[in-house]
C-alpha cells in the first residue's frame, strides 16, 4: 500500500492510501478514528490500524478529536467528537461512522478543498 497522505490530531492519526481508503489508529473514544472501543484493554485496540468507512476518499483532515475526509465527489464527511456541533452534522450527537456535511455539498462550481479543526470547532474553505 502507498500513502498519499497522514493527519493527525490530538490523540489519533489518519492514513490516506493512493486508492482512496482512510486508515485510523490511536485513541478510539468519541469514534474519532472511525471505530468505537470494542475491547477492555484500549491501549491494544489504540494500536490497531483499521480501515474508516471512507469511499474514494481523495483527502483527510484531523481536528483536536474529529475527524474528516472529501471524496472524489467533492462532498465532505466527519466524524469524532460532537459535543459543540464540531461536525457540521445538524446535531451534537458523538459518531464513529463518517457521516456526510450536506450543508459542505459542491454547489455550483464550489467546493471544500480544506478543512481544519480545533478543540470545539471546526472551518473549511472553498
Amino acid at each position: 500500500m502507498r500513502l498519499k497522505k497522514v493527519a493527525s490530531g490530538a490523540h489519533h492519526t489518519l492514513a490516506l492510501s493512493e486508492c482512496g481508503k482512510v486508515y485510523g489508529w490511536g485513541d478510539s473514544e468519541s469514534g474519532k478514528i472511525g471505530r468505537m472501543l470494542n475491547t477492555r484493554n484500549k491501549f491494544t485496540q489504540a494500536l490497531k490500524i483499521e480501515k474508516v468507512g471512507a469511499k474514494n476518499a481523495i483527502d483527510i483532515f484531523c481536528g483536536n478529536q474529529h475527524s474528516f475526509y472529501i471524496n472524489d465527489k467533492h462532498q465532505v464527511f466527519a466524524w469524532g467528537l460532537n459535543n459543540h456541533g464540531q461536525l457540521g452534522i445538524g446535531n451534537k450527537n458523538n459518531t464513529a461512522a463518517p457521516t456526510r456535511i450536506k450543508d459542505l455539498d459542491p454547489y455550483e462550481g464550489d467546493f471544500v478543498v480544506e478543512l481544519a479543526g480545533g478543540e470545539h470547532h471546526s472551518i473549511a474553505r472553498t
